[in-house]
């Protein structure tokens, strides 16, 4: 689906091995339902990744041959410790965090992965969530919502909001209207 200015949307998704695989393939599986153009782009060199809980999943591109990431309108990184632990060692992943946050693109992360965007440094005097225990003492107001947005950050808390974390993705991309369509044509009750 096109926005009203008939801009494709785009979504580039960055994942190593240990993603937890329902913060990945739920906000995926939505962004994709609402029209948008996602990328899940492997960082592992394989197109194989490894789910943290044994299931595996194919990535659209590899790191090396996908030059388009930051040409997102979107980035989206899933959580699952051993994930979100890669992807914040990675400088390829902290400096594309960077650069999209600077360009004003949108920067979403869910469970573990916002530790990415603190050592990415995009998270000072904004308001967050991760799984607990995750995020402490960083220059961010910490808040326990199952989905935070703060300008054009969003976090999720972890894998039992996904659907939610998802749905806050299509609103921020595609506008509410989509984003409630999209809730009820997938039965989902919003609080």
């Amino acid at each position: 689906m096109k926005r009203k200015d008939s801009h494709t949307v785009r979504v580039t998704v960055l994942v190593h091995d240990g993603f937890e695989e329902t913060e990945m393939i739920a906000p995926v599986d939505l962004l994709r339902r609402a029209g948008a153009e996602v990328t899940v782009v492997s960082m592992t060199g394989s197109r194989k990744m490894n789910g943290s809980h044994g299931i595996c999943v194919m990535s659209d591109a590899l790191w090396e041959d996908f030059a388009d990431a930051e040409k997102a309108d979107c980035l989206f990184l899933p959580g699952g410790g051993q994930n979100s632990a890669s992807l914040r060692n990675d400088s390829r992943v902290t400096e594309t965090v960077k650069r999209m946050f600077e360009a004003g693109k949108v920067v979403t992360a869910i469970c573990a992965a916002p530790t990415v965007l603190d050592r990415a440094g995009i998270l000072s005097g904004k308001k967050v969530t991760s799984y607990p225990g995750c995020l402490t003492g960083g220059e961010y107001e910490y808040l326990t919502d199952a989905v935070v947005e703060d300008g054009n950050i969003i976090t999720g808390r972890g894998a039992g909001c996904a659907m939610e974390f998802g749905l806050a993705l299509v609103g921020k991309l595609f506008g509410n209207d989509e984003r409630r369509k999209l809730a009820e044509n997938v039965i989902y009750t919003e609080a």
